[in-house]
């Protein structure tokens, strides 16, 4: 991507994000998606008591507070974003915790070569438009021996089928609907960890039940409606995925999940 392009992504990602500490909170306390899949990360990157962890993208802290769970009094957790916003809510949360801003596709301008066990990308690493280089800073700050690991949406589904592709045009009529567009082409992940120097690379699927509204919050979410509408205001953006779930309604799904798929390597 074009170095001007990167950066004006970024500043929407960062504008994004500032306007939604509240709606995570919200959306966390209905569903507690993010808790759920930083738990099965942290599982899979073998994070236990007393590693040094980077919690890359920590938003608001959910994901700093379970890895802080894990790792204990021993352990260290250091929390990174770009957004003001999601940190102020982080540090209220987690005051004893640490929090850098910063960006993620230069960690190795945030924290010192070989001192950290392992760095985690819970929910975000699909939002870097240079995820390379990201992952390349996150070699440079691991120990050896140290993992890193990561997860990204593999797509929602409601009675066993793919939402945007197969059943929303059938629930509205023929009517499609956008889906979900990130800035990292995320079928490149595995070839990106190979090319940052990583090995053993390992990856899997997590599923998790949502039903069909907490889906619709998930998408309500101001930096999630942006992957659908990217053009439209926050405001436009939530009214539109309110229409889009408003239809779906119609057509009452029996079951609704999103299914993530995870990557974990070793440096």
């Amino acid at each position: 991507m074009d170095p001007s392009r990167a950066e004006a992504v970024k500043n929407a990602v960062r504008a994004n994000f500032d306007a939604s500490p509240h709606h995570y909170n919200e959306f966390e306390q209905s569903t507690g998606l993010f808790a759920f899949l930083c738990s099965e990360l942290a599982r899979q990157a073998d994070v236990a008591s007393g590693m040094r962890v980077v919690d890359v993208g920590c938003g608001t802290g959910i994901s700093t507070g379970v890895l802080t769970g894990i790792v204990g009094e021993k352990g260290e957790v250091t929390g990174i974003d770009l957004s003001p916003g999601m940190l102020a809510e982080a540090r209220r949360r987690h005051p004893a915790a640490r929090f850098i801003e910063g960006d993620a596709e230069k960690l190795d301008a945030l924290l010192g070569p070989g001192s950290q066990d392992a760095v985690l990308y819970n929910a975000c690493i699909f939002l870097l438009p240079d995820a390379p280089a990201s992952l390349r800073g996150a070699r440079s700050i691991l120990k050896g021996g140290g993992t890193v690991a990561m997860n990204f949406i593999a797509g929602a589904h409601a009675d066993g089928k793919e939402l945007f592709t197969e059943l929303f045009p059938e629930w509205t009529g023929g009517m499609t609907f956008p889906a979900p567009r990130f800035p990292c082409d995320t079928s490149k992940l595995g070839e990106y960890l190979m090319g940052a120097g990583f090995r053993d690379i390992r990856s899997g699927f997590v599923d998790k039940e949502m039903g069909l509204d907490g889906l619709r919050r998930f998408y309500s979410v101001p930096a999630q409606s942006a992957s659908l509408y990217p053009k439209l205001g926050t405001a436009e953006r939530k009214a539109a995925v309110g229409r889009m779930f408003q239809l779906a309604q119609e057509r009452i799904a029996r079951s609704a999940s999103m299914r993530w798929k995870w990557l974990v390597g070793r440096k």
